[in-house]
């Protein structure tokens, strides 16, 4: 009994301690953009982004979804960055 109530408990602590979405640490303000097949970081920047500077705009979606690489999958769901 006592090791199914351990267990019960370090399992908890588990699912209280596993990383949550982007989208759920997002500030009520921000959008998030689906990535589509064929997508690169600058295609959803000029799409989702229009009138910010290009370049700025892609390195912010690297900076706010922790993209080292800035490579993206069909289905990823992107932070977009609040405009001012």
């Amino acid at each position: 009994m006592l090791t199914t109530l351990m267990t019960a408990v370090f399992l908890g602590g588990l699912a209280l301690a596993a990383p949550t979405s982007v989208a759920s640490g997002v500030p009520s303000e921000s959008r998030v953009a689906v990535v589509r097949p064929g997508d690169s970081l600058w295609s959803v920047a000029v799409r989702e982004l229009p009138g910010m500077d290009t370049y700025r705009a892609v390195r912010q979606l690297r900076e706010i979804n922790d993209l080292d690489d800035g490579v993206v999958q069909p289905g990823q769901h992107l932070v977009l960055p609040v405009r001012g």
